[in-house]
C-alpha cells in the first residue's frame, strides 16, 4: 500500500493536468478574447475539476498497482514470498483491499461532489451565456444554446455583430425552424432576457404532424428570436435537468416514475446509462487492481515508465469497450447495464484468469527450482539409491 501512495498522487496530478490542459486554453480565451469576468471563469474551472478527478483517480490506481507489483517482481520478492509458501492471491490481497476502499470513496465522491459540481458548472455557464452570449460562439462551429443550435461564419468581438448566420431548432409541432440571415446582433430586453436580432434572411418552418412546409422572407426587414439559454434557467422540473446533475437515488426514482422502456427512447436510455455510470466507473478501481496485479508480476522491469505504459494500454482497451457499449445502450441495441458494465466485466474476468494462471506458473517454477537444487546438492541421487 505504501508503494501505491506516491504513484497515485503523481498519476492524479499528471493525468488531471493533461485532461484539463486543453480546457485551460479555452478558459484563457474566455478571459482574454471574449471579455468574460475572471471570477466566472475561475468558478467554471473549479466546478470542472471533480468530474475530471472521477476519471483520473481510477487511472492512477491502475498505474500504482502495476508499479508496485513490477517492483516486487523485479527485485525477486515475489519469488521469495512464493518460496516461503505465500500464494500470489495472498500477496495481492492488500491491493484488492485498497481497490475496494477507492471504489467506496469514489462512489461517495460521484454521488456528492461530482453532482454538486455539475450543477454549479451548468449554472455558471448559464451566467456566462447571459452576461456575454457571444462568448460561447466560435466562427465556423455549430454551438448549442438551449433549445437551438447556431452557426456563424464571422464574429466581430468588439461590436458584437455576427455575419452569415444559420440558426435551427425544434418547433412546437415537433418540426424544424431554420433561419438563415446575412447579419445579426444580440439584444438586451427590458425584462433581462436576450434576443438575437437578425437582418436580411429567411425563416424556413416545417410541421411534423401535417408534413407542410413554409417560409418567411425578411430580406428587407428583421427578425427577433428570444434565446432561452438553457432549460435549467427556466424549468425546475427534474425531467428537464441534465442527468449529470442528479444522484443515483434521484435518477432511479425519476426513471421508475416514467415507466418507459429504454428501447426506442433515447432520452430514457441516456438517463439509464448515466445511472449505471455512477457505479461502474468507481468499480473500475477494484477491476484495475485485479488486472494490474498479475500484469505487474509478469513485468520483470521495475520503474514508473513501464507501469505507465502498460496502464495506458489497459485504460485504452477499457475506454474503447466502455464507449462502444455506451453507444449501443443509447441506441437501444443492448440493455444499459450491459452497455455500461461490459468493460468492467470483461477486464474483471481477465484479471482473475491472469491471477490463477500466474499462481500456477509460479508454483511450477518453484517446484522445478527446488528439484534442480536437490539434483545439484546430490540429495536427489542419494534418495534414489536408497529407494532402489
Amino acid at each position: 500500500m505504501k508503494e501505491q501512495l506516491y504513484p497515485i498522487l503523481t498519476g492524479v496530478l499528471f493525468l488531471t493536468f493533461v485532461l484539463v490542459l486543453n480546457r485551460l486554453f479555452l478558459l484563457a480565451d474566455l478571459i482574454i478574447n471574449k471579455k468574460v469576468e475572471f471570477l466566472l471563469v475561475l468558478k467554471l474551472f473549479m466546478f470542472m475539476l471533480p468530474s475530471t478527478l472521477s476519471l483520473t483517480i481510477p487511472m492512477s490506481v491502475l498505474i500504482s498497482v502495476i508499479i508496485a507489483m513490477s517492483r516486487l517482481s523485479a527485485d525477486s520478492e515475489i519469488v521469495a514470498l512464493h518460496a516461503s509458501g505465500i500464494s500470489l492471491m495472498h500477496i495481492v490481497r492488500p491491493l484488492i483491499i485498497s481497490g475496494s476502499v477507492f471504489f467506496i470513496l469514489m462512489m461517495l465522491f460521484n454521488e456528492t461532489l461530482v453532482v454538486y459540481s455539475n450543477r454549479g458548472y451548468n449554472r455558471v455557464f448559464i451566467q456566462i451565456v447571459k452576461s456575454s452570449p457571444i462568448a460561447v460562439l466560435e466562427e465556423g462551429i455549430f454551438t448549442s444554446i438551449g433549445e437551438r443550435t447556431i452557426w456563424v461564419e464571422k464574429i466581430d468581438r468588439e461590436s458584437g455583430s455576427l455575419r452569415n448566420i444559420v440558426l435551427y431548432g425544434r418547433n412546437e409541432s415537433e418540426g424544424w425552424d431554420i433561419v438563415r440571415a446575412e447579419r445579426g446582433t444580440w439584444k438586451q430586453n427590458s425584462d433581462g432576457s436576450r434576443a438575437l436580432h437578425l437582418f436580411k434572411g429567411r425563416l424556413f418552418s416545417s410541421e411534423f404532424s401535417t408534413g407542410s412546409y413554409s417560409y418567411v422572407d425578411f430580406s428587407n426587414g428583421s427578425l427577433e428570436i428570444l434565446m432561452l439559454e438553457s432549460r435549467i434557467a427556466h424549468h425546475e422540473d427534474e425531467e428537464k435537468i441534465n442527468p449529470g446533475e442528479l444522484n443515483s437515488f434521484e435518477l432511479f426514482r425519476m426513471l421508475r416514475s416514467l415507466k418507459q422502456s429504454y428501447k426506442g427512447e433515447r432520452d430514457i436510455a441516456l438517463f439509464w446509462v448515466e445511472f449505471y455510470k455512477k457505479h461502474s466507473i468507481p468499480f473500475s478501481c477494484l477491476v484495475f487492481s485485479l488486472i494490474g496485479a498479475p500484469l505487474g508480476v509478469f513485468s520483470r522491469r521495475s520503474g514508473r515508465g513501464i507501469g505507465f505504459s502498460i496502464s495506458i494500454i489497459i485504460f485504452f482497451v477499457y475506454y474503447v469497450l466502455f464507449m462502444v457499449g455506451q453507444s449501443m445502450a443509447i441506441k437501444g441495441v443492448v440493455h444499459p447495464f450491459i452497455g455500461v458494465w461490459n468493460a468492467n466485466i470483461i477486464l474483471l474476468i481477465t484479471g482473475v484468469l491472469l491471477l490463477v494462471y500466474k499462481e500456477k506458473i509460479e508454483a511450477m517454477s518453484i517446484e522445478v527450482e527446488h528439484l534442480i537444487q536437490m539434483i545439484k546438492s546430490g540429495a536427489f541421487l542419494s534418495g534414489t539409491k536408497k529407494l532402489l
